[in-house]
């Protein structure tokens, strides 16, 4: 029926007969698309000096797709492979190349496809490169950039300020290459730029080091779709439009990064083509920069768990407000950018209004309790699959040894029953809400943010 509906939908578009008002008639909460499922699965190979080469393959619903991303996957690997240094040991010391390919769902028929190709020595990021990809499913066809927003509409315009706004933002006390930044500018520039779409944005990928020299980490540009569809070709408004095929959550991980459990976090959305939203805290992210880094390189979200996982209700107004800026110390020579938007340990939110954090504040409609050690994955599964809603924010710790694997869970679950999973800031733009400096949001249902009844 899925894909019926996908054929017919894709005909009406040709034939002129689609309007995005009709898919407002829809009911949201469709299943994972047949072409939109993937299997992803890494292999590791270690080179005679002692370096790790892991290369990520996926089998998705098209060879020819398959067979293009192999292909840019193998180039990294035999260009790369033989520049890496020899390893002292395989953690702290160690010396590896990356090869991922992250990949993103909207709409019935597209996706997108990151790959990257990550070098680090002893846990540095050294070297970064990055191709990106996106196609019709059902077709094969590769989808550009001009395929998405309207010829000479103002789209490009939009797409132009954004990209120019998000480089000056980054590495604040640097300035940009101003001839690098020109040139990505130009209306060639533009169509030219790296691209994924997600559940409610597209994102453009830059290289930071190409504006800031030696820096290695990625720049990443959002424009969330309510912005930029007015000024979409109609097909990509219709293939944008998942509010009218999906219910929405964001899945949300605090107290990290935890060098084992974050890791392979990480490795399981990965996988399952998940974006999150991590609340880590400012004083483990110095000893784990690496996996902050990856963090926000993926896609992810990176958000303030304050500096130290302290009790606010003990602390003076003070002491709180100065959380934020040991936070931003320890997080821009990291990131380049520090964190939006904050959560405060246990949740103790009042506390942090009255004393003028400075930050929104983000709580939670779902827990799942992961905390708990006496209760089995099984039985908070059970939970919490009664709990969903549309707009909901998901409670979880990545510092806790069972949740990777709980996590999987959830997302091959929440897939199936038709959610899109979002980050904390796709699903407050979604519905158009601004987050503002204290005030606390505890989800997003058309609006909504409020507290919800059960």
């Amino acid at each position: 029926m899925r894909r019926i509906l996908s054929l017919l939908l894709a005909a009406m578009l040709l034939a002129g007969l689609y309007t995005p008002a009709m898919a407002e008639k829809m009911e949201p909460g469709m299943p994972l698309q047949e072409c939109h499922k993937v299997v992803s699965t890494k292999k590791d190979t270690t080179q005679k000096n002692k370096s790790v080469i892991r290369l990520w393959t996926l089998d998705t619903y098209d060879d020819s797709v398959d067979a293009e991303l192999a292909a840019i996957t193998q180039d990294y690997v035999d260009r790369l492979g033989p520049t890496l240094q020899k390893a002292a040991n395989t953690t702290s010391k160690n010396s590896r190349l990356e090869v991922e390919v992250r990949y993103s769902r909207t709409g019935l028929n597209w996706m997108s496809f990151l790959v990257q190709a990550r070098t680090t020595y002893h846990r540095e990021l050294i070297g970064q490169e990055f191709t990106s990809r996106t196609y019709d499913m059902t077709t094969g066809e590769r989808i550009a950039l001009a395929d998405v927003l309207e010829a000479g509409g103002e789209g490009w315009g939009i797409l132009r300020g954004a990209v120019e706004a998000k480089v000056r933002e980054y590495f604040p006390e640097l300035q940009p290459d101003e001839a690098a930044l020109a040139a990505i500018l130009t209306d060639e520039g533009l169509r030219e730029l790296d691209f994924t779409l997600h559940g409610m944005s597209m994102v453009i990928h830059l290289h930071a080091g190409d504006f800031y020299p030696g820096k290695n980490t990625l720049i990443e540009v959002p424009l969330y779709y309510p912005e930029i569809r007015p000024h979409m070709t109609m097909k990509a408004a219709m293939e944008t439009d998942n509010l009218s095929y999906y219910k929405t959550v964001a899945l949300t991980f605090d107290d990290g990064p935890n060098r084992t459990n974050t890791t392979v976090m990480l490795n399981n959305l990965l996988e399952t083509g998940t974006r999150a939203t991590f609340f880590v805290l400012g004083n483990r992210i110095k000893d784990n920069a690496d996996l902050v880094q990856r963090e926000h390189d993926e896609g992810h979200a990176v958000a303030s768990h304050n500096y130290a996982h302290g009790d606010v209700s003990k602390m003076s107004g003070t002491a709180i407000r100065s959380q934020k800026t040991k936070f931003d110390d320890a997080c821009y020579p990291v990131l380049g950018i520090s964190a939006r938007y904050a959560r405060v340990p246990y949740g103790l939110y009042p506390q942090m209004i009255k004393a003028k954090a400075g930050m929104p504040l983000i709580q939670w409609s779902v827990d799942t309790y992961d905390w708990r050690e006496e209760r089995t994955n099984a039985t908070i599964l059970k939970n919490v699959k009664k709990q969903f809603t549309d707009g909901d924010i998901v409670l979880m710790h990545d510092i806790k040894d069972r949740t990777p694997k709980l996590a999987k869970a959830l997302i091959e679950y929440l897939q199936e029953e038709g959610y899109m999973i979002l980050t904390i800031d796709e699903l407050f733009a979604k519905d158009g809400v601004v987050l503002e400096e204290d005030v606390v949001y505890f989800r997003c249902e058309d609006g909504v943010t409020t507290i919800k009844q059960r």
